[in-house]
């Protein structure tokens, strides 16, 4: 404990670190009050912006937040009526979003923006739509509140990983090395724990702050939303807040509240997944510089990754052009390109930034790979991490425990 204690004062005490993590949160709260900037409201011919607007929606769905029925969809039109106008530069109507949510999953009108926009002239029995048929394969009622906020939430969660994760780079690939290059390896023989414990102690601190930063800065995305949007439309189906809107995957035919916590969960195996990795890297570097370069380019990696997955792609869709390729050789490929999906899927850079990265490995198919509900890829892919994760853990306490006997 006494080592653990030491290790984690030495990552955590440097102004670099307390600088940024300072940094990722105000970064979060920059964006956060720009997204905030964009809200916009009309009830009885009065406009609301910003923080005004957030809070006269909430306060205007509280009356017909529960399950929603076409008799609330009618008193919805009868109290504010369908949205009114063209489309502005933001591609907003004259509306709310009660009014707003009625025109786009229970009307004949849509909103794709001011070049695509139909105005809604009446509401269609709710089951007769596609949210309404969605709910029914997901064996759910429709349920309705104010989970516009949870849209926003996403957004500002995937910049504060970013964050996150830089700040990891920088503070836990110095774990090892920095022992390295200041001399201080030999030191670890003069103390009765020995290099194990030693090695153990620096390992836990990592993870202990990788966790801690995480910990932070989703329970600071989690208090802004709370405060400003509310908790609400957490029983709503989780298609509604993200961008694949009714795609056919059990992620997205779930509650919100389920599908939120699934996603900080793979937020956390990311950012531990990514501290292994650097720790790894850092046992097998003799200078603070050479671990932090290796770790940032380890974890851009997975963009070279996929530009090679679609080159190859291409390259093979050329070579079929004009004679087809055998059937063996097309299973071989379908393995190929679906487990390399899966690897680069799982890497820390995309379980942390790719904003519905649940959805995009769900979506990973080659041939009869993955098909059905996509959960296949999902475990296949969150498996790999986990594997990875563990790996670099062992090696890492391998590593540098041999050094550390030479």
């Amino acid at each position: 404990m006494r080592l653990y204690k030491m290790e984690l004062y030495k990552l955590c005490h440097k102004k670099s670190f307390l600088a940024g993590l300072l940094f990722v949160l105000l970064l979060g709260l920059f964006f956060f009050l720009q997204d905030l900037q964009g809200e916009y409201c009309v009830v009885n011919g009065v406009e609301y912006t910003g923080l005004e607007a957030v809070r006269m929606n909430r306060r205007i769905t509280e009356e017909f937040e529960g399950v929603l029925t076409d008799e609330k969809v009618a008193r919805i039109l009868d109290k504010y009526g369908f949205p009114q106008g063209k489309p502005d530069d933001y591609n907003r109507l004259e509306g709310n979003f009660l009014n707003n949510f009625i025109m786009e999953y229970a009307s004949d009108g849509y909103n794709n923006g001011w070049d695509d926009y139909r105005p809604a002239t009446k509401a269609i029995p709710l089951a007769e739509t596609e949210l309404g048929q969605y709910h029914d394969t997901a064996g759910m009622e429709i349920y309705f509140g104010y989970f516009a906020g949870w849209d926003q939430f996403l957004n500002m969660l995937g910049t504060l990983m970013l964050g996150a994760s830089m700040l990891i780079l920088y503070i836990v690939s110095v774990v090892f090395s920095e022992e390295e290059q200041t001399g201080m390896k030999p030191l670890l023989f003069t103390t009765k724990e020995g290099p194990s414990s030693d090695t153990l102690a620096k390992i836990a601190a990592a993870f202990s702050v990788s966790f801690g930063v995480w910990l932070l800065s989703t329970s600071f995305c989690l208090l802004l939303h709370a405060i400003v949007y509310g908790i609400d439309g957490l029983d709503c189906i989780a298609g509604l807040i993200t961008h694949w809107w009714f795609f056919p995957v059990p992620v997205l035919m779930q509650s919100t509240g389920i599908y939120l916590a699934e996603v900080l969960l793979v937020s956390l195996l990311g950012i531990l997944e990514l501290c292994a990795i650097t720790i790894c890297i850092s046992a097998h570097c003799r200078s603070s510089f050479h671990a932090v370069v290796a770790a940032g380019i380890f974890y851009a990696l997975p963009f070279l990754g996929f530009a090679l997955q679609q080159s190859l792609r291409a390259l093979l869709m050329i070579l079929s052009v004009d004679r087809a390729p055998h059937a063996a050789f097309l299973t071989l490929c379908a393995w190929f390109f679906y487990l390399l999906s899966c690897l680069i899927y799982s890497s820390p850079v995309y379980l942390l930034i790719c904003r519905d990265v649940l959805i995009e490995i769900s979506r990973i198919r080659y041939g009869s790979l993955n098909d059905g509900n996509g959960m296949a890829a999902v475990y296949t892919t969150l498996a790999i991490a986990i594997i990875l994760l563990l790996f670099c853990m062992v090696t890492a306490f391998r590593r540098y425990r041999q050094i550390c006997r030479v």
